[in-house]
């Protein structure tokens, strides 16, 4: 087998052996593609199709799959091919599951309910165009053995994909999308494998001569320079991969922290109780039991967060239940004979469709209403921009905390003492 780099999700139980020859590395870790002869992406571990997300467009791992695929676009001599995954279960909506009392994956699906184009599905940043398939068990014979396959690229297939191997049952099992690009749903579980599969893909062209391996100690002209030099770059190319991924990570988290303008109910209720938690500096854990979502304490007074977000705006009904969590709460402390104060503040992300400066400002009369009953109403793009400055250093939990104690019915940025600008 050529000179190989095999990129698999992790390298426990991967199945595969590092040898003179084959190279095995996580995604995380993978070396420049030039460096090799031949890289193969290996996409069938089924613990890499896990999301935290609540639907299908992103893995956890995207980042790492977003690096190689930008680094199979910088590759100028190395093939390349790719093992697409076999009918796995896809795991997402990671979160606290109240009757299990613990975080979990709350949904699960086949990897062929919803993956109908590899370019239109997780790992599209590998896909230079469509590449449709459809599900169906084969098997493909290469050379001594027969691999299995659960999905089969759909026909017709069309320039300038080419089909490469057939299963027994006359499906495309391996396509070719370009000179040094190809891909395979057939199952990979070994070298052994791996070596039909290349072979198969890449067939070895007969040379008239073989080159000795000695031949690269004999240095001619300025080589030992040439060599430092690309060495050089290759260690530049890791320390610029794992900066990119650095960023990227950092990107994706700040992506997450913002995705509170533009999402709702559990996902809303979630992320809200993250940046809540760190501002007023308390446990994030928090059990829902269908009444407040969030609650803590500050000065003598339990504060009753209510989290909403809606397509529409702001709605009475929004503030009543808010207002109906504290007199709950106020019947209960007063049975118990509790003399402390309750703070009720609704939390809400209105029209999350729009961008936040196209968004209509809260009705006054729900405003009004929110004040009379000494409710709180924050926006979350308001929410948003108090964590920034709590992280910052521009704003303290305490002034946070005291600010939404002292101010009933809209609070604006003006009431943490901060402007849009800001």
């Amino acid at each position: 087998m050529m000179k190989t780099q095999l990129l698999v999700y992790r390298l426990r139980d991967c199945g595969f052996t590092e040898t003179g020859d084959l190279t095995i590395k996580e995604f995380s870790k993978a070396s420049a593609f030039d460096a090799f002869e031949l890289t193969v992406i290996d996409l069938q571990d089924e613990h890499l199709w896990k999301s935290d997300c609540d639907n299908d467009k992103l893995l956890n791992d995207h980042a790492d799959i977003s690096s190689i695929g930008q680094m199979l676009l910088q590759s100028n001599k190395c093939k390349c091919i790719v093992l697409f995954p076999q009918n796995c279960m896809y795991s997402y909506c990671y979160g606290y599951d109240p009757q299990t009392h613990a975080y979990r994956y709350k949904h699960k699906m086949p990897l062929k309910d919803f993956i109908k184009d590899f370019a239109r599905s997780p790992i599209d940043e590998l896909i230079p165009f469509p590449l449709p398939i459809c599900f169906g068990e084969s098997i493909t014979s290469l050379s001594d053995r027969f691999l299995h396959s659960d999905f089969s690229f759909s026909s017709p297939i069309l320039p300038p994909v080419n089909s490469i191997l057939e299963s027994d049952a006359s499906t495309v099992s391996a396509v070719r999308l370009s000179e040094a690009f190809a891909g395979t749903t057939l199952q990979v579980n070994n070298n052994d494998d791996l070596s039909a599969i290349v072979d198969a893909i890449f067939p070895a062209k007969d040379s008239p001569y073989r080159i000795p391996e000695w031949l690269d100690e004999v240095v001619y002209h300025d080589e030992a320079a040439q060599r430092a030099r690309l060495k050089e770059i290759d260690e530049q190319i890791v320390f610029l991969g794992e900066e990119r991924k650095g960023i990227e990570e950092i990107l994706s988290d700040y992506r997450g922290i913002k995705s509170v303008l533009c999402c709702k109910d559990f996902d809303l209720e979630k992320r809200v109780r993250h940046l809540l938690a760190e501002i007023v500096e308390v446990d994030e854990d928090f059990e829902d039991n269908k009444e407040e979502d969030f609650r803590f304490s500050y000065d003598n007074t339990l504060f009753l967060i209510e989290i909403k977000g809606s397509n529409g705006g702001l709605k009475r009904q929004h503030v009543s239940k808010t207002y109906d969590h504290v007199q709950i709460k106020a019947d209960a402390m007063e049975e118990e004979g509790n003399s402390g104060k309750l703070k009720g503040v609704l939390i809400f992300a209105s029209q999350i469709e729009l961008k936040p400066d196209e968004r209509d400002q809260f009705p006054e009369t729900q405003i009004t209403i929110a004040g009379k009953n000494d409710i709180a109403v924050l926006s979350t793009e308001t929410l948003l921009r108090c964590y920034e400055a709590y992280v910052e250093g521009r704003l303290t939990s305490d002034a946070f905390k005291e600010t939404l104690l002292q101010t009933s019915g809209l609070v604006s940025l003006d009431a943490f003492g901060m402007d849009a600008a800001n």
